[in-house]
Formats: structure tokens, C-alpha cells, sequence
């Protein structure tokens, strides 16, 4: 009977992330492991991926990797606000955190059906950003899922996800990438390094 609950609650925070103004439809793509084993057959120990003779624990420490489409889903960012430095124009903010809360719900949600899956920890969630309402062309704004938590402690549990960005894989509208990393690491630091000295001199 207790069951219900966390069921009645998902079956409501889809309802709210789909009709929310705030929601993203977005791609979330899998990295699939290239490394074969003599046989063909991806090697494992154990039901987990191997490097080599040693078993492994994570994927992320594989090299030969491809990301692979998995779905489409819903996301709503769901973290507290927190200050972030104010455009002069007044029409946005430059958060410059690297780490985000999300609620990430896939668009079909019948378990078995075609298009459904469950997000997985390294999972990549591309936001589909449209800079144009009359184009059909869309920019990708790419996060890692690197973590899982649940508000209820009763299964079937009702997650949601951190994730940190992945500059690296930003794409625009043509599928290029939007800018270099490189560059925007090198302006990244730059900026903290001046917001940093601010504070300092307005301590003093």
C-alpha cells in the first residue's frame, strides 16, 4: 500500500516537469564500451566491464567509447537558487556554478514500451535549445549525470539527478561545436580570478 505513494508522486512531478514553462525536452545519450575481446564479446568479471585482466569498476575509465542515442526525456532544473553575478542589461544571469540538480523524465513512461529507458550515472543529457521560434534547428547545451538521489525512501523511488556540464560537448545548430574549450576555460578562470580579486578589495 505504501507503494502508492512514491507512485502517485512521480505520476505528479511528470505532470509538473511536462506542463512546467521551465522544462527542456532534451536527448540523453549512453556511452557504449568499443573494447572487444578476442571472442567479439565485450569482456567482463563479474557482470562489470574488465581493462585488460583487471576488473573494472567504473566505464568511466575506458578510452575506446562511443556515445550511443538512447531517448528523449523531460528535465526541469529543480536546485535552489543561489546568487550569480548580474548581466548589465539586466535580462540574465551568469551562473558560473559547474554542478546542477535536475529532474529528468522520460517522454515515454510505460516500463517495456519502445523509447523507455532509465537515466544511468555518465549518461549525457543534451538540452535542445531552439535560438530561433521560426527554425526547426536546435543547439545542444550537453551535462554529465554523475550522481542519483531520491526524496522518499520507499520504492518505486522518486529521483532526481546532479549533473555537471560538459563544455566539451556543446554542439550548435549545424552540429559544430560552439566554441573552444580551451578558450573558454582560459575566459572562465579569467573571470573567477576577477571576481575573486573583487572580493578581496572589498574586504579590505
Amino acid at each position: 500500500m505504501l507503494h502508492r505513494v512514491p507512485k502517485g508522486v512521480n505520476a505528479l512531478t511528470r505532470n509538473v516537469v511536462i506542463n512546467h514553462p521551465n522544462c527542456f525536452l532534451g536527448e540523453v545519450w549512453r556511452k557504449e564500451i568499443l573494447r572487444k575481446d578476442p571472442g567479439e564479446t565485450p569482456g567482463v568479471m563479474a557482470g562489470d566491464p574488465t581493462w585488460g585482466g583487471m576488473g573494472q569498476l567504473d566505464d568511466a575509465d575506458e578510452e575506446n567509447y562511443e556515445y550511443k542515442f538512447v531517448g528523449y526525456a523531460y528535465s526541469l532544473r529543480c536546485d535552489t537558487f543561489a546568487p550569480a553575478p548580474l548581466m548589465d542589461r539586466n535580462d540574465m544571469n551568469t551562473d558560473t556554478g559547474d554542478q546542477f540538480t535536475f529532474v529528468i523524465i522520460p517522454a515515454e513512461d510505460t516500463y517495456g514500451a519502445p523509447g523507455y529507458f532509465q537515466v544511468k550515472t555518465h549518461d549525457i543529457l543534451f538540452l535542445l535549445v531552439c535560438l530561433d521560434e521560426n527554425s526547426d534547428e536546435y543547439s545542444r547545451i550537453a551535462f554529465e549525470v554523475v550522481g542519483r538521489e531520491t526524496v522518499l525512501n520507499i520504492p518505486p523511488y522518486c529521483a532526481r539527478y546532479t549533473v555537471n556540464r560538459r563544455d566539451d560537448l556543446h554542439f550548435g545548430p549545424d552540429n559544430e561545436p560552439l566554441f573552444d574549450v580551451r578558450e573558454l576555460k582560459k575566459a572562465q578562470n579569467a573571470y573567477k580570478r576577477e571576481l575573486s580579486k573583487k572580493k578581496t578589495e572589498e574586504t579590505k
